[in-house]
């Protein structure tokens, strides 16, 4: 399977967890994870938000097919429709009614590369897509790479975009962003609502960065507690805080390509919406400790010349085909040299 994967949660009320408009979702086997935050002054936006991420895991949008996409979110729609339950509203509730629920959504999925794109280390494409603002964080050898979809942390700030339960006409504004770049077995994904979310962003902004080996290795209660205890020294927003962790494996590099259609129940752990509801790896080594090499200075060597291999595959993924060609070449010859050095 691509990736292995933990998953915590806590919400805004401990006390009523089924209040929480938070939801996630993963299949391991075909190598998709999603999350998505339902806007909480809306309407059932717990069940909208569970609604979308059952649906992405099952069958990803194609967010840059505008008819595909336009079938994909109708279909939630429907399924949204069923699951809720409006006997019981109040006044003031059945008026959000015609507007309906919202929630921000990414998905991130992990496919094959094709032949020597993949190397001797082996790697995966990963893909990701984002509407609103929870994010993905890309951490190798214990350092974070990337950071998806905002820029810094002050875009939290702003309202995010959401997509809608209801159909308002408004379809056409939404704008996916979209991220493609290789990864390998290893690196940690972590996707995140926006209250995690801004808290890491802030991290790294201050040149204060998490351990982030540690988010995979944390325990459920660890994780709430510490999440209660940023709260309560206002460093992490009062909101529900999701976090899911990937750890990319060995046995993702040689898989076949995932087939949306026969994919199995995603496992998800939202909690149910209630009618009237308000409104990182045990640090492994980059490689086997068999193939280790004994003299220290080698293995020093093996680490830092894998490392430019790492950032010179990345840039070859963005790179035109004849540039491909030629990446490829200077690839070939530094791991040469690095037999030689062996």
């Amino acid at each position: 399977m691509p990736f292995e994967a933990q998953a915590f949660q806590l919400a805004k009320d401990p006390e009523h967890p089924d209040e929480n408009q938070d939801a996630y979702a993963f299949d391991p086997q075909r190598g998709i994870a999603t999350v998505a935050d339902g806007v909480a002054s809306a309407i059932f936006s717990g069940a909208w938000a569970e609604t979308l991420v059952e649906a992405a895991v099952r069958q990803p949008p194609q967010s840059d097919d505008p008819e595909r996409f336009a079938a994909w979110l109708a279909e939630c729609r429907l399924q949204w429709n069923e699951r809720i339950d409006t006997s019981g509203l109040a006044w003031f509730q059945k008026a959000k009614l015609p507007t309906g629920a919202f929630a921000t959504l990414l998905w991130a999925q992990l496919l094959p590369l094709e032949g020597e794109q993949a190397g001797s280390f082996g790697g995966l494409r990963l893909r990701a897509h984002a509407i609103g603002d929870s994010c993905l964080f890309h951490v190798r050898h214990g350092e974070l790479i990337r950071r998806f979809p905002l820029a810094a942390a002050a875009d939290f700030e702003h309202n995010p975009l959401a997509l809608g339960s209801v159909d308002l006409g408004r379809d056409a504004l939404m704008q996916f962003a979209s991220l493609e770049v290789p990864c390998f077995p290893y690196d940690h994904l972590l996707l995140a609502t926006d209250g995690v979310a801004e808290w890491l962003y802030r991290r790294v902004e201050a040149d204060d960065p998490p351990d982030w080996s540690a988010l995979w290795e944390t325990g459920q209660t660890e994780w709430g507690d510490e999440v209660k205890a940023l709260r309560a020294a206002r460093q992490m927003r009062y909101d529900d805080a999701t976090l899911v962790v990937l750890r990319v494996t060995h046995e993702a590099a040689r898989e076949p390509a995932p087939q949306p259609q026969k994919a199995p129940q995603p496992q998800k752990a939202a909690q149910p919406q209630k009618a009237g509801g308000p409104g990182e790896e045990p640090w492994a080594p980059a490689h086997d400790a068999a193939d280790e090499p004994a003299d220290a200075a080698v293995e020093g060597e093996a680490s830092r010349t894998k490392a430019a291999l790492d950032q010179i595959f990345d840039g070859v993924g963005q790179l035109a085909d004849e540039s491909v060609r030629a990446g490829r070449t200077m690839l070939d010859r530094l791991r040469e040299q690095f037999r030689r050095r062996e």
